[in-house]
């Protein structure tokens, strides 16, 4: 349970703190804006670029691996968008509930997989973050998008400009083509991808918004209940028919247990969706996973073992 704790602390430590200097209003609006700026366009991008040029491309069943996320991942959005028919479900709300379901806080996955100290966990979730980043990118977008308005050009530009996947497809071209990195341009984005982690989670703790769960606790429960509870220990039994090693289970389960993305509202707000339930739902998934994430980790620990 110590180890446990040891693991979730920093990141659990990190939103508290900017949740709280946030709401204090310890520091201004504008150096939040700008601090998630930086991150987006320069910090974070440097880490998944780094992260992917020096990864190892070569992981053990890793074609078995992506098979079960996209997997679990199209069998999600299937059962979205069916029980969004039979309920007749406004387009505004089932872009929430896509999201909600299938996009992920990078941030706290990298740092849980950072601190296990586990290598090859990092590696496998660096890779499935990096190829699954465009695919819920435009799913999202998608979902947001009314089919009379769909154009594959929008679409695609879009993708082009998002610095996560240009970061991506860099990181990995450099990893493939085995191109060498300067030294010095090596030590600058370990000192961007350092301070990215950090400001990311503290980034995150502001998003956290207690009036907008009031509003719409009832629909926000259910589905963080699907996202951090019921999605989690169904992938767990699924991935039991497969012959996974322990680190790629692990990975796996990080991938899928950790809370919605927060970029999830800002995408839903230009895209004239939901955003306050979306809102509401980030709010909630970010605090709830402080439980959930344990009780994973801990049930992981005691079934390996």
């Amino acid at each position: 349970m110590l180890q446990i704790i040891n693991i979730l602390f920093p990141p659990i430590a990190l939103i508290g703190l900017g949740f709280y200097l946030f709401q204090s209003r310890s520091l201004d609006a504008k150096f939040w804006n700008g601090a998630e700026k930086l991150n987006y366009y320069v910090l974070f991008p440097s880490l998944l670029f780094s992260s992917l040029a020096t990864a190892n491309m070569h992981i053990a069943h890793i074609d078995m691996i992506l098979m079960v996320i996209f997997l679990v991942m199209a069998f999600i959005i299937a059962s979205v968008y069916i029980f969004a028919t039979i309920k007749k479900t406004p387009i505004s709300q089932i872009d929430v509930h896509v999201q909600s379901l299938i996009r992920f806080n990078t941030y706290i996955g990298l740092s849980i997989a950072t601190t296990m100290n586990q290598p090859e966990i990092k590696s496998i979730l660096v890779n499935i973050l990096a190829i699954t980043i465009p695919f819920v990118n435009v799913v999202s977008i998608l979902s947001l998008t009314p089919k009379h308005q769909l154009k594959i050009k929008l679409i695609l530009v879009s993708l082009i400009k998002n610095p996560l996947i240009s970061s991506c497809v860099l990181g990995i071209l450099f990893n493939v083509f085995n191109i060498p990195i300067w030294q010095g341009f090596s030590n600058l984005l370990t000192a961007f991808s350092n301070s990215s982690l950090m400001l990311g989670l503290l980034c995150v703790g502001t998003v956290i918004q207690l009036d907008t769960i009031k509003t719409y606790f009832k629909t926000s429960l259910v589905i963080s209940l699907f996202r951090l509870i019921i999605i989690p220990f169904a992938v767990f039994i699924c991935i039991q028919y497969f012959e996974l090693s322990y680190a790629a289970t692990i990975a796996i389960m990080i991938f899928f247990s950790i809370p919605t993305a927060p970029s999830a509202y800002i995408l839903t707000k230009l895209l004239h969706g939901n955003y306050q339930l979306m809102a509401a739902v980030i709010s909630l998934q970010t605090l709830l996973s402080v439980f959930s994430l344990a009780l994973m980790l801990s049930l992981l620990q005691a079934y390996y073992s």
